[in-house]
């Protein structure tokens, strides 16, 4: 085992010093670009923006370790892709049509304190990681939330009820939601532990949710006013 070749490579020490040489060169070659696009934060980005700097990273990458890859390559790959969000850039700005393909559009989560329809149809949606970003909104339970909207940077968007106007509603927190069960012992409101949906049920009946009709374990539910 040649220790000297898995650390150094088959390169000789003065090429450490050109790859440092490299990584700065790239590295603000990198930032000048990004600057361009007056992007301040990553949650600002779009995917089709955090695809650009995936790119980006791949060109940057080979010059900085590679000695047979020039710089001057990875030049000719930014200013290309840089053209390239340009005229994208331009086209999204005068078609609504190219904005939505490209960027995207705001999704709703929750609508009046349940799951939406159109969320209903996308099974991908981890409800865990959707529910532990409301938790970090001090929210309880779903009756507390008008509105809840994936933006399409990613990040959530919630229109609270106020107090006067809460409803009942789906606890979020893992201690409550534990307690799902088919079979009700008393009779009251219970949400679906699936979609949120609140109806009353007496005891002894076992219920198909009729809102998204895929489950039956429900939780009883919440009416709690949200602490801020």
């Amino acid at each position: 085992m040649n220790w000297q070749n898995i650390f150094f490579g088959t390169e000789n020490f003065i090429f450490l010093a050109e790859i440092a040489i490299r990584s700065l060169i790239m590295f603000f070659l990198l930032f000048a670009g990004l600057r361009l696009t007056g992007k301040r934060a990553v949650k600002q980005l779009s995917i089709f923006e955090l695809l650009i700097i995936i790119a980006l990273g791949s060109a940057a990458g080979d010059p900085m370790i590679y000695k047979e890859v020039g710089i001057l390559y990875a030049l000719i790959v930014f200013i290309i892709v840089f053209l390239s969000y340009w005229l994208i850039t331009k086209l999204i700005e005068h078609s609504e049509k190219m904005e939505t393909i490209l960027e995207g559009k705001p999704f709703c989560i929750i609508h009046e304190g349940k799951a939406s329809k159109e969320s209903l149809k996308h099974k991908e949606l981890a409800m865990d990681e959707f529910f532990s970003i409301l938790r970090h909104q001090h929210i309880f339970h779903l009756g507390q939330v008008e509105s809840a909207i994936l933006e399409t940077s990613g990040e959530l968007s919630i229109l609270f009820y106020n107090s006067p106007d809460i409803k009942a509603g789906l606890p979020i927190w893992p201690d409550y939601l534990e307690k799902k069960t088919k079979h009700i012992k008393h009779s009251g409101i219970y949400a679906c532990t699936y979609c949120g949906y609140t109806g009353i049920i007496n005891a002894g009946e076992k219920n198909i949710c009729q809102y998204c009709n895929c489950n039956d374990e429900w939780v009883k539910a919440e009416t709690a006013n949200r602490e801020k």
